[in-house]
Formats: C-alpha cells, structure tokens, sequence
C-alpha cells in the first residue's frame, strides 16, 4: 500500500514522512515536560489534543515536572498504510530512549521514575492526512490576520497567535500509545 500511496500522493517520501514523525514524537514529549503544547498543538488532532492535556494536567495537580532525559527516537518503521475514501492512514511503529523519571514542581527534587539508566519503550502511532489535501504554496498564510506564518515550527501566528489547523494541509497525529 505504501507504494499505492506514493502514486496518489505525489508530495509523500519515506524519508521525510518519518522525519516529521520523529520531530512530532519529540515535539510531544517535551510539551508534556515543559507543560506547553504551542509547538505541537497543530499537529495533533483534537483526542490527541485533549491526552496530552490531560497529562500536563495530571502533573500540574500532583505538582509534578515529568522528565525525559536523554530522549532520542532509536527507530522509526511505517507498519501498516490504509487508502481510505477521504484520507490516507499511516500506522507507525518508534522505539524511543530516555530516562523517565518525575520531580517535585517547586523543590526540583526527584521524586520517582529512573534517572540513573535509559529505558527503551516501543510506541505505536497513527497518523491521518485527508486525500486531496490543501497545498500551502510556498509560504503559509494565517487564515485570520494573513500574515506569513513558519507553519512547520507550530501553526501559530506569531502576530495574533491563532491556531492553523494542519488537518486541512498535513499529516495529523490522531493516536498515540506505547507498550
């Protein structure tokens, strides 16, 4: 299906679909740490959205810093390709390094997890893009204020901070869970 997808997906490459789940894996992870999604918010669809929100939540009210020292993503492999009516699906399979331990939001202080040694940890993820997407051009524009916008950083205005959904342009992350 891979192949079949490359066909009907003219600007679709292996190399540069798992770059940019790479870059959103990391990109996820530190917004749980740093308890700030600007940089990843676009790219998740809106269940996703709501689970990483739903962490930093979590460790806002057990007043928690979740760390992930040392985070690199080991391996990337695209599992499964599903051609749908109205959107392509990709299946993602990444293993993933990095100590995981937790500290004390006001004394810094470790509290659990491991920080001594990396743990590896295999997630699956799934990623949607909607068939007949919209091209950007050469550069993104923001649909509120117009202004020009580095859409592959975050999809936020830098003038007037709206959100520019990727859902409409690129692939979105719509499930995430490891094992």
């Amino acid at each position: 299906m891979l192949e079949e997808l490359k066909k009907l997906d003219s600007d679709f490459t292996e190399s540069m679909f798992k770059t940019k789940v790479d870059n959103i894996f990391v990109l996820m992870m530190s917004a749980i740490m740093f308890k700030d999604m600007e940089r990843i918010y676009s790219s998740l669809n809106e269940d996703m959205r709501l689970k990483i929100q739903n962490r930093i939540k979590v460790l806002q009210d057990n007043n928690e810093i979740q760390m992930y020292d040392e985070l690199n993503v080991k391996h990337t492999e695209i599992s499964n390709v599903q051609i749908l009516e109205d959107r392509y699906m990709i299946e993602v399979l990444l293993t993933s390094r990095y100590m995981d331990y937790k500290l004390d939001a006001n004394t810094k202080k470790f509290k659990s997890g491991n920080n001594s040694s990396r743990i590896e940890l295999r997630n699956r993820l799934i990623f949607e893009e909607k068939r007949n997407h919209k091209s950007l051009g050469i550069a993104a524009k923001c649909p509120n204020c117009g202004a020009n916008i580095d859409y592959n950083y975050s999809g936020v205005c830098e003038y007037c901070k709206s959100q520019m959904p990727k859902e409409d342009y690129d692939w979105i992350l719509t499930s995430w869970e490891q094992y």
